[in-house]
């Protein structure tokens, strides 16, 4: 699977996958802003600001989309996403290890974090199966509501 930049198009089209405020905030927490529009939705991802990753399918079309940056010595993943019309396939697996392998190589660490709600039962179970788990956050309780922190230390095989 390829990683690559996200462009502004590739954002546009990501929002599309979310068609209601449930999915906006199952992904997104809920600080964003719904209804989606270009400019709330660029600044809630922190849109040129955060490294942002695509993969695509070799047929052109987006399979996936997540951002990385460093916070608390860790790698932390975040508004991680498969395209809805290709769910259930196992690409969410994949493409977070191919986000990590890539992520790893950019901020030099094999140690990772993020935030998943408890509701997302496919992508805990994901990050489950990739070596994640449940931890404390560090440094205070970010007020969440059903959402829980996960850690993983993964090196590629």
């Amino acid at each position: 699977m390829n990683i690559e930049t996200a462009q502004l198009d590739h954002a546009r089209e990501i929002m599309g996958w979310f068609p209601d405020k449930e999915s906006v905030v199952r992904w997104g927490s809920p600080y964003m802003k719904y209804p989606l529009c270009e400019e709330t939705f660029l600044g809630d991802i922190h849109w040129g600001e955060l490294a942002s990753r695509i993969a695509y399918a070799e047929d052109g079309r987006l399979l996936g989309f997540g951002q990385f940056f460093l916070k608390l010595g860790r790698c932390h993943l975040a508004r991680l996403v498969i395209n809805p019309q290709l769910r259930g396939r196992g690409l969410g697996e994949e493409f977070v290890a191919s986000l990590m392998k890539h992520a790893s190589g950019q901020l030099d660490t094999e140690k990772f974090s993020l935030f998943v709600m408890t509701a997302n039962k496919p992508a805990y179970n994901a990050y489950k199966s990739l070596g994640f788990e449940l931890a404390t956050y560090p440094i205070g309780d970010p007020q969440l509501e059903d959402c829980v922190f996960m850690i993983a230390d993964w090196a590629e095989e």
